[in-house]
This record gives structure tokens, sequence and C-alpha cells, in this order.
């Protein structure tokens, strides 16, 4: 029989498409590697963060995290009025609005010309392409650090369950060079897809954001049901989980939530320990940066007093079981009994 071989051509057009599928899954957009961070797990970390999240949180503190593509954000403070971005842009989408070079998006297409020429940074690229290597040749870098405080690497965004092949391969690499693995998720995703990363991870801070599932789609844009599916999915794989609570004034705040959460979860017995996170509005600014409104503008962080309140509360049903409630204070945990 003879066998027909496929031509050299058709050969390196298969390896290509090949690549390319892989690379597809096994590539994210990274927005920000952060080094020497003491929060989000034990000792010195690095702290990796991936862009793209299914939820949109009012409060979300890293708006660009939220696009899986690519996108741009405006620092006007660094611009030098030089007009060049105006210039080149092909859309015609940049003009001169009390003094600014600003970006109209309803026309711009994401070209990035605009980024290219401007020198003085004042229009920024966020998200940079990077597969499991380039990644963890970052980590890498910090290797004496975590050997030193017990430190390691942790998983933001972003929703990194949500990139399950790349988490896979970044994590199983860690593991083989004893680099100790977390995660931060908001727990939304598909478990079939993300349960293969499972292994490789030693701790997960869970993102629990209102026991009532309608008044968690008003404030993320997705129900509770598959987070708290996926919670205890996960826990069956006896990885410690915190879970954690923003608590937001006016918005899920209030004493039932709180008592709610720490219901549900004290009976689950992976989860460890229980997280209040006071709002902030550091990240405020960025939604100008990137065009958007935001939502929460008028809305003040909760007084210490209530959240030692809520930390009382939480503590004394979780108690029991064995877990604590506690917040952070200047790099402190603070746990009531």
């Amino acid at each position: 029989m003879k066998i027909n071989y496929p031509n050299r051509g058709t050969f390196l057009a298969v390896v290509f498409c090949v690549q390319q599928h892989e690379k597809k899954g096994r590539t994210v957009l990274i927005f920000n590697i952060q080094k020497c961070s003491i929060h989000d797990g034990n000792g010195l970390r690095t702290l990796v963060f991936l862009k793209g999240c299914p939820l949109h949180c009012l409060w979300c503190a890293n708006p660009e995290s939220q696009s899986y593509q690519e996108e741009i954000m405006e620092i006007p403070r660094k611009c030098i009025h030089c007009g060049t971005c105006q210039r080149v842009c092909p859309e015609a989408a940049i003009s001169l609005v009390d003094g600014d070079f600003v970006i109209d998006r309803s026309q711009c297409r994401n070209c990035l010309r605009c980024v290219d020429v401007c020198y003085a940074e004042s229009k920024e690229l966020v998200g940079r392409e990077m597969d499991a290597d380039a990644v963890f040749k970052e980590i890498y870098k910090d290797r004496l650090y975590y050997e030193l405080y017990g430190g390691g690497v942790t998983f933001s965004g972003g929703e990194p369950l949500t990139h399950p092949e790349f988490l896979t391969a970044i994590t199983e690499k860690c593991k083989r060079f004893r680099i100790n693995t977390a995660i931060e998720t908001c727990g939304f995703g598909d478990y079939e897809a993300f349960k293969t990363a499972l292994p490789y991870i030693d701790h997960i801070f869970f993102d629990l954001k209102h026991i009532d599932s309608a008044a968690h789609q008003q404030l993320t844009g997705a129900g509770n049901e598959e987070i708290i599916k996926n919670l205890n999915l996960i826990s069956n794989h006896d990885i410690p989980i915190t879970v954690r609570t923003p608590v937001v004034p006016g918005y899920n705040d209030s004493q039932e939530n709180i008592i709610g959460i720490a219901t549900l979860i004290k009976d689950i017995p992976a989860v460890k320990e229980y997280e209040l996170l006071p709002y902030h509005n550091l990240g405020s600014g960025k939604y100008a940066s990137l065009g958007r409104p935001y939502a929460l503008g008028g809305t003040e962080p909760p007084a210490e007093e209530q959240i030692i309140q809520l930390v009382k509360l939480a503590g004394q049903i979780l108690k029991p079981s064995g877990k604590q409630c506690f917040y952070t204070k200047k790099n402190k945990k603070e746990i009531l009994l």
C-alpha cells in the first residue's frame, strides 16, 4: 500500500495550527506581576495578576482586570500634550477635551498606535501576553526570598480559574521546584475544566460576596449558585481555604449576610478561616483612566467598629467548628472571639 506523506509546506502548516491552538490555551494576558508582597498568602510572595473575570463587581479595585482583551489606560498627569497620539489615530478617536487628549472609547478599535507613540506613557497598554514558561521565569527569580521567608506565588486577577490550561501548567511547574502556590478566586468557573490545576495548589482564597443569590446577581452580574457549588467541590480536594467577603457599606454589610455566610461555611472542613475585607476606594481613579464610570463614587469605607462587630458575630458561629474570623489591620490579623 502506498502511503501519501504530506509535503513540507502542508506539514509546517499543520504544526503551526497545532502550536497556535496550544498557545491559545496556555498563554494569557498578564496585567501585573507584583514582587515582594506580604499579603495574599504566607511569607514574601509574588502576585501574578491574570486578565479577565466573569464577574463585574461594582466595587472592583482592579477594573483593568475584568476584560479578557488588551486595554488602554489614560494617565493625564503624564501627558506632555505633544498631540502625537491624536495624529496617528486612524479612527479619529482622540480629541482634546479640557486640555487633555482623551480617547472616545466608542470609536476606538484598540489598534494601540497611540500607545506605541506615547513616549510619556500617558497612554498605557494593560495586558501582556505571556506563556507559563515566561511567567515562571519571573516567579523563579525570587526563589531565595521564598526559601528565606516561607513565601511563594499567588495567582490573582481577574479570575485565574477561567484560564485552566495555563493555571495547570504554571502551578505544576511551581510545584516541581517546590514553590508554594495560592490562588485568589471568585469561585465562578467550570469545575471540570479547572480541577486539573487543584493538585498543584497549596491554598485558596475564595470570595463569597453575598449569601443571597439575587443580591449577588445585582452586585456582581451573576448569581452565587455555581460559586457555592464550586466551593463544595473544591473542598473535596483537601486544600486549605480562606473564605473572604469584601464588606461594602449599603451593599453587603448587613449582619444577616455575614451570619449567613458564616453559617454556610462552618461545616465545610476545608474552610479554615473567614476574612472580612473592609471596602476601600483606592481603585476608583482607574475607572476614569479606562473611560468608565465608577458606580460607588459616594461610598465611604466602613467604620472599624462595624467590622469588629461583624467579625465577632461570625467568629461566634465558626468557633465551635474550630475556625476563626478575622480582619487585617496594619498587616496584622485581628482575631476577635
